[in-house]
């Protein structure tokens, strides 16, 4: 049996493998390539075990609760969301509502605003690159608009646009070495993260005896919740008892063990250290573009190493994105437009392209090549802006609802 169409490696039990009440459905677990590990399966619920009578006093801190059509509400378990601290939970198609709605999307937008886990990793990341991008748009339009409107030029506009290309390379190299800690603390326990319960008896009729389910950051084993749980409920709620024992906190770096059976099967993190090497790769370029370092190079050095380090770092860019992408798909060939991490990876693949050629165009010496340089830069700096977006609101959507198709 190939390694991705089942959880059979002893360095990764099945996720949930320890809790009472979360069974596996063998015929969902999948993955894009035959050497890597699954990315996806299904899991279905066993209500009464999965319930928690102290909801019934609203003890537990919630983001929303939502009725859930049962039969039919399952654990949409994929690696992506897994290394990300995320819950999807997946409902009947009769289901009235979900987190692609409009009002929810609306809501996870003025989130975007308002809140700020400092505390989470993956919050980070998304906050690193959506900067970073930034700074890059604006660097392009420094370059590029003097070509198009030269009224609009300043005395320090190119330099403006160096230093910040340079501060950008570095949130980008920030960005990467976060996405290698979030990669290695993935959960590989399982972590439910809801609270299930039946409405009371005392409620209206057309809620009576229906499930209902509630985030539950207490019993969430991510290490995104571990440092917001409110003493409060601490106090007043024991850990249910199904619960897997608590996996380690925070780790700077896995064992050379648990890198040869585990993470080096894992295509999260693979796609994760790709980048990384690609955006240290990427920062020499950055810091040759400070102007009193720039301003001293031969053309050789800087066709050979300024010219250089852009072009291999957008190639490496490109092979990560394309993990990324194949990591939210069921197999290579099938896209999963209905994944927001789909089009995260999307974006990032078109920007990465955008870089590549920008950097293509400086080996060329004619006007119309340094002119579509910086035209390329600006709108592949633009593409990752917005995949980078797309990483901010997932990093705070940590409980999705998704119907199932």
């Amino acid at each position: 049996m190939p390694r991705n169409a089942s959880f059979s490696s002893a360095a990764r039990p099945p996720p949930f493998s320890g809790q009472i009440g979360v069974r596996l459905d063998h015929d969902t677990v999948r993955g894009p390539l035959s050497f890597f590990n699954p990315t996806q399966a299904c899991f279905h619920l066993d209500t009464e075990a999965q319930q928690h009578p102290q909801l019934r006093h609203d003890q537990i801190p919630q983001f929303y609760a939502t009725r859930v059509a049962m039969p039919g509400a399952v654990i949409n378990w994929r690696s992506r969301d897994n290394r990300k601290g995320r819950h999807p939970l997946g409902v009947d198609s009769v289901y009235p509502d979900s987190t692609a709605s409009f009002r929810v999307v609306s809501h996870g937008l003025l989130r975007m605003c308002t809140e700020c886990p400092y505390w989470d990793v993956s919050y980070l990341v998304a906050i690193s690159f959506s900067i970073g991008c930034l700074l890059f748009v604006i660097s392009g339009l420094f370059y590029w608009l003097p070509l198009v409107a030269p009224a609009s030029e300043f005395s320090t506009e190119t330099m403006a646009g160096d230093i910040l290309s340079f501060v950008g390379a570095t949130l980008f190299q920030i960005g990467a070495v976060l996405l290698l800690f979030e990669a290695c603390n993935e959960n590989r326990t399982g972590c439910f993260g809801w609270a299930l319960y039946h409405a009371l008896e005392g409620d209206d009729s057309d809620s009576a005896g229906a499930l209902f389910a509630k985030a539950d950051a207490y019993t969430c084993q991510h290490h995104h919740h571990r440092r917001r749980k409110p003493n409060s409920v601490k106090q007043q709620l024991p850990a249910p008892p199904q619960q897997p024992p608590p996996e380690r906190q925070w780790t700077w770096c896995p064992t050379w063990h648990e890198l040869r059976t585990h993470y080096f099967h894992e295509i999260g993190f693979m796609a994760s250290i790709t980048m990384s090497v690609g955006a240290t790769i990427f920062y020499v370029c950055g810091i040759c573009t400070l102007p009193w370092i720039h301003d001293n190079l031969s053309l050789g050095t800087i066709e050979g190493v300024y010219y250089l380090t852009y072009l291999v770092g957008g190639v490496i860019f490109i092979v990560s994105s394309v993990l990324y992408i194949l990591e939210t798909q069921p197999t290579w060939y099938t896209p999963a437009p209905h994944l927001l991490g789909w089009h995260v990876g999307l974006w990032n693949l078109i920007g990465s392209i955008g870089w590549t050629l920008a950097a293509s165009f400086g080996y060329c010496s004619r006007s119309w090549c340094a002119y579509q340089s910086y035209l390329t830069l600006t709108w592949a700096s633009a593409a990752f802006l917005i995949g980078s977006m797309l990483l901010w609101y997932e990093a705070l959507q940590k409980y999705p609802v998704e119907k199932m198709r």
